[in-house]
């Protein structure tokens, strides 16, 4: 082997999508993997250590993706993955018949490799915002590899 090779995602699979975090740490709000999807934690529990054992966190998270409930259960002590959440804000320009976005970021740049949300309710309320001639800002998070639109809101100008 020489030094010149390069080894590709040497750090395992996924190692740049996620990060180690000690259990014990979580609070409600952060995010993390459950079953490999990133979640963001609306309950979390501690228990008390055991005659033999660690405490345990107890923690129910939502799929930010699919909204789908996750549970897990990890001693605090231990490590879990928790993803790289990214959120940017984007004027929605244009809505096309399949669904597709024409979406343009704070310095001018266009994008159009988004759809709707798989959520027909949002979809449906960006698609008769967009009808109605109103201005709209779309967050879009990123995730493990994964984008969508998960909110929108008015402009106010």
């Amino acid at each position: 082997m020489s030094d010149d090779e390069v080894f590709e995602n040497a750090g395992g699979v996924g190692s740049a999508l996620v990060f180690p975090i000690q259990a014990g740490a979580l609070k409600k709000g952060d995010f993390m993997c459950i079953k490999g999807h990133p979640c963001k934690i609306i309950e979390i529990s501690v228990s008390k250590t055991g005659k033999h054992g660690h405490a345990k966190a107890s923690i129910v998270a939502i799929d930010i993706f699919t909204k789908q409930k996750l549970e897990d259960m990890a001693p605090t002590t231990h490590n879990v993955d928790a993803p790289f959440v990214k959120s940017v804000n984007y004027s929605l320009m244009d809505v096309r018949e399949d669904g597709q976005l024409s979406l343009m970021d704070d310095e001018n740049n266009m994008r159009d490799d988004l759809n709707l949300p798989k959520d027909e309710e949002l979809a449906g309320e960006i698609r008769k915002q967009f009808e109605d001639g109103k201005e709209i800002q779309l967050t879009v998070y990123s995730a493990m590899g994964h984008e969508q639109v998960l909110a929108y809101k008015n402009e106010s100008r």
